[in-house]
């Protein structure tokens, strides 16, 4: 149970940072002709076990990714202690892996949707790789109910297949 709480301590500072990059920056209205994707990964070694963070957020365009992941970086990366690693790339495709995530499609592993609700949010996806189904569940269902006060879109947990 320990451990379920320092993740959604964690999952609580990488939404900080996601929304930062949501809330600065100019306004970008409507859908994105040609999105640009950051891919925000955080490789963490806690109690014996090893997890990723992975964020992904579509942002309108390679300026708007390269000021927002600059933003997230200052903001969340370095106050990650318990990180191994950390990298950032805003890529104009994701792998289609990870783009049926924005489809909200069901994977092995839970995780949390957040939907743009105004022009100056951006639709993103946070993933914790190496949780069990019941673990992502349950701190997936903790993140939401805490995020969606500074957050106008919607935010939906899309559960892992249990097959």
């Amino acid at each position: 149970m320990k451990a379920l709480i320092v993740l959604i301590v964690l999952a609580a500072a990488a939404y900080f940072g996601y929304q930062h990059l949501q809330q600065d920056g100019d306004a970008a209205p409507g859908e994105f002709e040609n999105p640009v994707y950051a891919d925000v990964r955080l490789d963490m070694h806690i109690q014996g076990r090893d997890l990723q963070f992975a964020l992904f957020g579509k942002m309108a365009g390679q300026a708007d990714c390269d000021q927002r992941a600059e933003r997230f970086w200052g903001k969340v990366i370095d106050a990650c202690t318990e990180c191994v690693k950390q990298t950032t790339v805003c890529k104009t495709e994701l792998e289609p892996r990870y783009q049926r995530l924005f489809e909200n499609t069901s994977i092995h592993s839970t995780y949390l949707s957040f939907t743009r609700g105004s022009d100056t949010e951006r639709d993103g996806r946070m993933v914790i790789f190496g949780l069990t189904a019941d673990e992502g569940d349950a701190v997936c269902e903790q993140a939401r109910s805490r995020f969606k006060a500074n957050y106008t879109g919607t935010i939906e947990c899309v559960h892992a297949r249990r097959d």
